[in-house]
């Protein structure tokens, strides 16, 4: 028998692999990506709550502070009593983890900033003295705000809405809110992942994807709502929370309340 003549390969077969290019990057999905994954970071806490080791603070007594340092702060024109809620905030950082104080400097670095571009116009109709005081004050009300929804989870807002007889249209209103922006981010951004490993050519007009993609949110946050609806009708939900149990105050929580009842009594002894 003849010997088989050995099987040449095509020729496209003999050449070397040449390297595949990497596809060029879509910069308008990957940075609007990157911002909403900062974004939806904004509706999660960062770090676990800090708890006192002797107590906890009911929700309703932390949130009656909240609003007691908020109007102190917007009535007092002292520099001296500004300083000592300062202090008073300045010690309570101190029981924060490495983390949360983090977390919160760049948070309300960043709405202070944006507060004083709204704030600064008014310089050349007021003069240095009163921007000055009035950033001061500014700086304090987003501090005491940063810290209370850094050191405080969500549903304990609720809870205390609800004990001090807010009105339950105004906490379903604020609890459906956050829930389905979370929901609806999550659904943006899985949209644009899948987008982006969907598309092989590079986009011309890029802004145009924002119509398509706001056209599909918009559709399915209807299609949410109206789940939503049909859900809560199905399970006989009737406009009204159900009174949540809560445990009796302690003179722990009434003490923590004394340094802002001072203050207030300070203020208005002051004024008389």
């Amino acid at each position: 028998m003849m010997p088989k003549a050995p099987t040449k390969l095509p020729a496209w077969l003999q050449q070397a692999p040449q390297p595949i290019a990497m596809g060029k990057q879509r910069p308008f999905l990957a940075r609007n990506r990157r911002r909403l994954q900062k974004l939806l970071a904004q509706f999660a806490q960062p770090a676990p709550v800090q708890t006192s080791s002797r107590w906890q603070l009911s929700p309703a007594i932390k949130l009656v502070r909240l609003l007691l340092l908020l109007l102190l702060i917007a009535l007092i024109q002292n520099g001296l009593l500004l300083w000592g809620l300062a202090l008073l905030l300045g010690g309570q950082l101190l029981s924060l983890s490495p983390r949360q104080l983090r977390r919160f400097t760049r948070d309300w670095a960043v709405s202070l900033l944006i507060a004083l571009l709204v704030v600064l116009p008014s310089y050349w109709l007021t003069g240095p003295t009163t921007v000055l005081f009035f950033g001061i004050k500014t700086a304090l009300l987003l501090a005491n705000a940063h810290y209370y929804r850094l050191t405080t989870p969500f549903q304990d807002l609720l809870t205390g809405l609800k004990s001090l007889h807010c009105p339950d249209v105004l906490i379903m209103t604020l609890a459906i809110a956050i829930t389905y922006l979370r929901m609806l981010g999550n659904y943006l951004l899985h949209t644009m992942e899948a987008l982006d490993l969907r598309t092989v050519a590079p986009t011309k007009h890029p802004y145009h994807l924002i119509g398509a993609l706001f056209g599909n949110l918009y559709l399915k946050s209807y299609a949410y709502a109206l789940e939503l609806y049909a859900a809560m009708e199905a399970r006989g939900f009737n406009g009204h929370y159900a009174q949540v149990p809560t445990k009796k105050h302690h003179w722990q929580d009434y003490l923590s309340l004394s340094p802002e009842l001072i203050l207030m009594a300070v203020l208005l002894l002051g004024r008389l």
